[in-house]
Order: structure tokens, then C-alpha cells, then sequence
């Protein structure tokens, strides 16, 4: 008998070279097999709905296994009590739901969700060093909102990715939006697909125009010129979290907090 299954996986990925099993690296594909490893006794290869750098984080990332044997048949239930009981703190499954052999976590998608998080300050924040970047409290909030418009124009990429001849820099941004209440400022991009760092440098370019260092002239003129890697600086990894992955139908019953709730709620 065989299986496969899809999982929810909630994590922080402070201390995580990404999320992409790499050797000799702490990975939470590696964690993820190594303890499907430990609850089957199999020797288990996993996929994911996309990939996160090293020192991003997920509330809704998706992970896909196949089983063979009786471990295929385990409930739902038991899967995620069972591989919570071997991942490090860190990680944490959500929901698991079995799926059709041909599904894929990644093909199957149809969008991506990743919020950004900001806190506006000059001093230290301790509590948000690992899960936002901290910038200075001039700010102009209404500039960043324009910028953020700009990227719903836009169909090209390329200036906010590294250079590259092996795929179309080519995305559809459904969503790009900001929310501040006070210090926090939070930044929600919505896509079919994102390109390598792509998120982090949009936060990046939106925050020199929200800061005065760049004009919003500017910023539209670098998104048209379309010149490969032109455009950031890259956000630091610690504010980045992949909240959600749509699917046509919905795989799981639980509900995936974004990573503002799931903090506050800490």
C-alpha cells in the first residue's frame, strides 16, 4: 500500500540554512526527513511548496511525502502528533491531509503569500531582532504605498532578482500591499511564483523610497529598465515569512496564522 501525504509546516528559520536539504547544513528538509526517518523507520524524500533562504521563516509552508507500507495508512492525527514528537522545537506540523499520488506541492500551486515585517525605531529591539528588520522611524508611509502600487504595473522582474539566462524573470503580482500600525509596518505580496530574493529586494527598494533615498520616479524607471539585479538593497532574511500556499482546492481543515498573529500570540 502506498500513500502520499501533504503536511503544513509551520517554522522558524533563524537557525536553518534554508529550507532545501544541503549537506553538512541544519536544513527543515532535513529535519522534516529526519524525522519521518525516526516515526516509519523508511528512508522518506520530501518536497515543498517553495523554497526559503537561509533565516526566513513559514506559517504556511507545504511539504509532500510518499509512503509504502503500513505506515500509509496512519491517520492525519497521528502524523502530526507523531513527526512534532521528533522535530526540534523550531519546526512544527500543522495539519497533514493525504492527497493523490500525482500531487505536487510546487507545480500544483497556484499562489504564494509571504508578508515582511518592519519595526520603526533608532534603538535596538530585542524581541523583533529575529523577525522583522529594524529601520529608522522616518518613514513615509504613503511614499511606500505608492512605490508597492508600481509593482502591481509591472511584469518584468528582472531588476529585482540576481541575474540569471535560466528562466523568464516574467511574475504575476496579485497582491502588494501595507499595513502600519504605529512602528509596525507589515508588507503583503501575493504572486503565482516569486523569483530568487525577489521579495526581499521589493521590501528593500520600497523601504530607500519610503526613507527619501530613492524617488518614486526613480523606483518606477529602475522597474521598467528591467536591468537584472539592478534594484534592492536585499531585506534582511529575519522579516520574511511564507504565510500561505493556494491551491485550487483547499488540502487542509487548519487554518495557517500569518506570522503577526502567531507572534503576537507568543
Amino acid at each position: 500500500m502506498s500513500q502520499r501525504w501533504a503536511l503544513l509546516l509551520q517554522y522558524d528559520g533563524t537557525d536553518f540554512a534554508g529550507s532545501q536539504w544541503q549537506p553538512n547544513q541544519a536544513t527543515v528538509q532535513g529535519s522534516l526527513q529526519a524525522a519521518l526517518t525516526s516515526l516509519t523507520g523508511e528512508t522518506i524524500t520530501t518536497s515543498f511548496a517553495g523554497r526559503t533562504d537561509a533565516g526566513v521563516h513559514a506559517a504556511g509552508q507545504v511539504a509532500s511525502f510518499r509512503c509504502d507500507g503500513s505506515r500509509a495508512s496512519l491517520s492525519a492525527h497521528r502524523w502530526v502528533r507523531g513527526l512534532n514528537h521528533f522535530l526540534p522545537d523550531s519546526i512544527a506540523v500543522q495539519d497533514a491531509a493525504a492527497v493523490p499520488m500525482d500531487w505536487d506541492p510546487r507545480r500544483d500551486a497556484l499562489a504564494r503569500t509571504y508578508e515582511y515585517q518592519l519595526r520603526l525605531s533608532n534603538q535596538r529591539q530585542p524581541l523583533w531582532q529575529r523577525h522583522a528588520w529594524i529601520v529608522p522611524p522616518q518613514f513615509n508611509t504613503e511614499a511606500a504605498q505608492s512605490a508597492m502600487s508600481e509593482l502591481l504595473l509591472t511584469r518584468d522582474f528582472a531588476a529585482l532578482t540576481p541575474p540569471t539566462t535560466e528562466r523568464s524573470t516574467q511574475r504575476r503580482l496579485m497582491e502588494a500591499s501595507l499595513s502600519r500600525d504605529g512602528s509596525a509596518v507589515t508588507m503583503r505580496f501575493r504572486a503565482d511564483a516569486f523569483l530568487q530574493h525577489q521579495v526581499r529586494r521589493m521590501v528593500g527598494a520600497i523601504v530607500e523610497v519610503a526613507r527619501g533615498r530613492m524617488t518614486a520616479a526613480d523606483f518606477t524607471a529602475a522597474l521598467q529598465a528591467a536591468l537584472p539585479g539592478s534594484m534592492g538593497p536585499t531585506a534582511p532574511a529575519g522579516g520574511l515569512c511564507l504565510v500561505d500556499v493556494r491551491y485550487a482546492r483547499p488540502i487542509f481543515n487548519h487554518n495557517a496564522h500569518d506570522c503577526q498573529m502567531e507572534r503576537e500570540g507568543d
